[in-house]
């Protein structure tokens, strides 16, 4: 079943010419991908400035519906400053009553920790390769692979960053593809091998996909 919470994001953008381009490329990889657009109209992507406060704003987004995770986020900026210092020194309960979960408190605090002492620079981040930016971002407990892949395609634009485990990317490949069963972070990765390295457009015409889907 298709989860329609999200279906309306005031957050979509047109692609990006670096990303037009990609979705080119994997269109003569893999002409099934063509049929995204043609059933869903042209591609729409969510693309933000790097920094902390987007890295806050995937955190807050796993497992929870995109809509639900805009709504946290926007009782977030009215309630603190978005800074490192700011959530470092946020009592639990203003954190709480905005919506967080205490698992992802810990999470925003201990990254907002990482950076005041300079473990983590997003700065630096943004310079290196994208499995050590990965290994950078996932040293903080609670951000695994999902939330540094999607760092890095929506706001470094690494078109060669693939979230594989995302729910909606699985099931708009599932859809697309007419298969019985969900695939797996394992068997998107491998099915999708010689898209590498522009499976970022894939993931973005996956999530249009999944909208579309979810508006039926």
């Amino acid at each position: 079943m298709i989860d329609k919470s999200n279906v309306t994001d005031r957050e979509l953008l047109p692609p990006s010419p670096q990303l037009q381009q990609a979705i080119a490329v994997v269109y003569d990889l893999d002409p099934t991908l063509r049929r995204i657009e043609a059933a869903a109209g042209p591609l729409t992507v969510r693309a933000w400035a790097p920094g902390f406060p987007s890295l806050v704003r995937i955190i807050l987004g796993q497992q929870l519906s995109s809509r639900a995770a805009q709504a946290i986020f926007q009782r977030l900026q009215a309630e603190l400053e978005l800074t490192p210092a700011a959530i470092a020194a946020a009592p639990a309960i203003t954190l709480k009553q905005v919506g967080f979960s205490q698992a992802k408190i810990g999470t925003c605090q201990q990254l907002a920790i990482a950076m005041l002492s300079n473990q983590i620079s997003l700065d630096t981040l943004a310079t290196l390769p994208d499995l050590e930016a990965i290994a950078q971002l996932t040293q903080i407990k609670g951000i695994g692979d999902w939330t540094a892949e999607v760092y890095l395609l929506f706001c470094l634009q690494r078109l060669g960053s693939f979230p594989a485990s995302d729910l909606a990317i699985q099931i708009g490949y599932q859809r697309l593809h007419n298969l019985e069963s969900r695939p797996t972070r394992k068997d998107l990765l491998a099915s999708t091998a010689t898209l590498d390295p522009y499976r970022g457009a894939v993931a973005h015409l996956l999530w249009h996909y999944y909208r579309h889907l979810a508006q039926k």
